[in-house]
Parts: C-alpha cells; sequence; structure tokens
C-alpha cells in the first residue's frame, strides 16, 4: 500500500516537473504582456502631462484644486517608475514603483470621485487599469517565487 502511495506521489511530481516550463513560459509572457500595456499606460499619461502642460494645468487645478508644481512631480515619478518596473535585477525598488503606482491610481480615482465625475466615464477605465496594474503585480510575485524555488 505504501509503495503504491509513493509511486503516485513520484507520478505527480514527474507530472510537475515536466510541465513547470509551459506554466513558467505561459507565466512570463502574461506577466511581459501586462507589464508593458500597464508601464505604456503610465509613460504615456506623464508625458501627456509633461508635453501638454496648459491642459494638464487646467484640469488639475481647477477642476481638482491641486498645485501646479505637482504635475512635474507625479509626471517625472510615473517615468522613474516605469524604468524601475522594466529595469530587471531591482526587486526593492520595483516593489517601491509598484507601491507608488498603486497610491497614484487611488488618488487619482479617489480625486475623480470626489469632484462627482461621471461613474460610467470613471469606473470602467479605472476598473481595467487596476486588473491590469494587479496582474502585473501579481505575476511579478509569481515569477520571484518560481526563480527563487
Amino acid at each position: 500500500m505504501q509503495w503504491l502511495f509513493m509511486q503516485y506521489l513520484q507520478d505527480i511530481n514527474h507530472l510537475i516537473i515536466k510541465n513547470k516550463p509551459t506554466i513558467m513560459k505561459k507565466t512570463n509572457i502574461t506577466y511581459w504582456i501586462l507589464t508593458g500595456l500597464f508601464a505604456a499606460f503610465m509613460f504615456m499619461s506623464a508625458t501627456r502631462s509633461l508635453m501638454k502642460p496648459d491642459e494638464a494645468k487646467a484640469f488639475m487645478s481647477t477642476a481638482l484644486g491641486y498645485p501646479f508644481y505637482i504635475i512635474a512631480f507625479l509626471s517625472v515619478a510615473k517615468i522613474l517608475g516605469v524604468i524601475a518596473i522594466l529595469v530587471p535585477g531591482f526587486p526593492k525598488l520595483r516593489e517601491w514603483a509598484y507601491a507608488g503606482f498603486f497610491f497614484d491610481l487611488t488618488g487619482a480615482l479617489y480625486s475623480l470621485i470626489s469632484i462627482h465625475s461621471p461613474a460610467s466615464q470613471t469606473y470602467p477605465f479605472f476598473i481595467i487599469i487596476y486588473i491590469v496594474f494587479f496582474g502585473s503585480y501579481i505575476l511579478y510575485h509569481k515569477r520571484l517565487k518560481a526563480a527563487t524555488i
């Protein structure tokens, strides 16, 4: 009986090890797609604010009531965060970048809710962005865990 159980465990272990490269390949591809989409969105958001400062100033100061200098600060922070997420080899820096993006997105959502922005325009966009963001973050940790095993 014990021999059958041990044989069963060996068979399962063989299947897991055999399929692990395929699973990791799918995880890596999905991670890079989601991370690329998220990084592109954040980079375009930052460069738009830097390239068209009059539009950004009008919205940020008039509609939201933020000071002008916050636009450049947030734009530069987003660009640095995108670099931190895309460049391999700095796990602590990447964690901080993900945290910064979470606070940036949550602050933007809260700001739009507080000025009574229409939910039909605001929520679907943020739901998609949060799904891509959390997908990238979760798969990053899955890749990190698989690399240490």
